[in-house]
Parts: structure tokens; C-alpha cells; sequence
């Protein structure tokens, strides 16, 4: 009865971190201009790909911008398809993935060691003031770090696992999530887990 309680409570007090960590990390996307020079083209780029209806080639101010892979922008595009352009929906990918990435530390933690060690694991890194900031800047940096990192915990979890469904699912993740860092940013995410 008293571990059950226990329990209850943990996972209330886990509710209440993401509750309190979304409203921060939400909640001042709209209060400051985009910052030169990286948040205007970050957003102008996945303008031009709702405006052109082109969502192959992406361009910067009608000049065709191949320096980074499409998966950053198409998540903006959608984001400014369906709130419009503002502040709120350009930013609001950086926040989320800010998010996903305190969520990723927080499993890994509860899976190799404890609840309270992912929670307090989680806690550190959400209120990180370099992590908390690059979640609020339209760039490719936050979504290629959680990918990342979200990939090599996953690679950790199933080093750890018995063989099995658990185990190939969490290689199969750590792959998918590899790819998708590498649709961010490019080679850099097979160089980084290669070496």
C-alpha cells in the first residue's frame, strides 16, 4: 500500500514537471523577434515550400538552398501550415523536441536505474539554461541533438536488454532515429555513433 502511494506520487510529480516544463517551454516562443541570422532563413525556407508547393527542392528567397537535408524544414512548413506564420508555430518544433529530449532522459533513467533517477535526470536537463535556450531558437541544432541522443540511449537500453522483441525494437529505434538525424543534418549523424 505504501510503495502503491509512492508510485501514485512519482507519477504525479513527473505529470507536474512536463505540465511546468511545457508552459516554460512554450510559453515565451512568441515574446522576442527572429533572431539574425539563422531564425529568418530557417523560416523563410519552409515559407517558400508552402508558398511553391515545392517540398523537394528547398529554396531560400527563390534561390535553391541544398546546404542542410529537408526534414528540419518540413516540420516547420507543417508547423506554419497549420498555425500560420508567427512566432508560436516556427518555434514550436525546437520546444517540442526540447521536450521529447527531457521525455528520452527521463525513460532511459527509469529503464536503467530508477524512476527518481529519470526523474532528477530529466529535471537537470530540462532547466539547463544552454538546453532551454537552444529550445527557443529556430535552428537545426536542438532537433539533431535529441535525435541523436534519443538514438544512443536507445542503444544503451538495448545493449542492456535481454535478447528478444524488446531488444530488436529498441536496436530498430535507435536505427530510424539515426536516419531521421541524418534527414536533419546530414552525414554528421552516421559519423558521430560510427566512430
Amino acid at each position: 500500500m505504501l510503495q502503491e502511494s509512492k508510485n501514485i506520487a512519482t507519477q504525479r510529480n513527473v505529470l507536474y514537471f512536463f505540465l511546468a516544463l511545457s508552459l516554460l517551454y512554450f510559453g515565451f516562443s512568441w515574446m522576442r523577434p527572429l533572431a539574425l541570422p539563422d531564425e529568418p532563413r530557417y523560416s523563410e525556407i519552409p515559407r517558400e515550400m508552402l508558398a511553391s508547393g515545392d517540398w523537394v527542392a528547398p529554396r531560400l528567397n527563390g534561390v535553391l538552398y541544398f546546404y542542410k537535408p529537408p526534414l528540419f524544414y518540413w516540420l516547420v512548413a507543417a508547423a506554419e501550415y497549420v498555425g500560420g506564420l508567427n512566432n508560436v508555430a516556427v518555434r514550436f518544433w525546437p520546444a517540442a523536441f526540447g521536450m521529447l529530449g527531457c521525455l528520452a532522459v527521463y525513460l532511459a533513467g527509469k529503464t536503467l536505474y530508477n524512476k527518481s533517477t529519470g526523474f532528477y535526470a530529466a529535471i537537470i536537463l530540462g532547466t539547463s539554461v544552454l538546453y532551454f535556450a537552444m529550445s527557443q531558437l529556430i535552428i537545426l541544432d536542438m532537433t539533431f541533438s535529441v535525435l541523436m541522443s534519443s538514438a544512443l540511449l536507445c542503444f544503451v537500453v538495448g545493449q542492456r536488454e535481454a535478447a528478444g522483441a524488446r531488444q530488436r525494437n529498441l536496436f530498430y529505434a535507435f536505427y530510424a532515429l539515426i536516419a531521421l538525424a541524418v534527414m536533419t543534418k546530414g552525414i554528421l549523424a552516421i559519423m558521430l555513433p560510427g566512430a
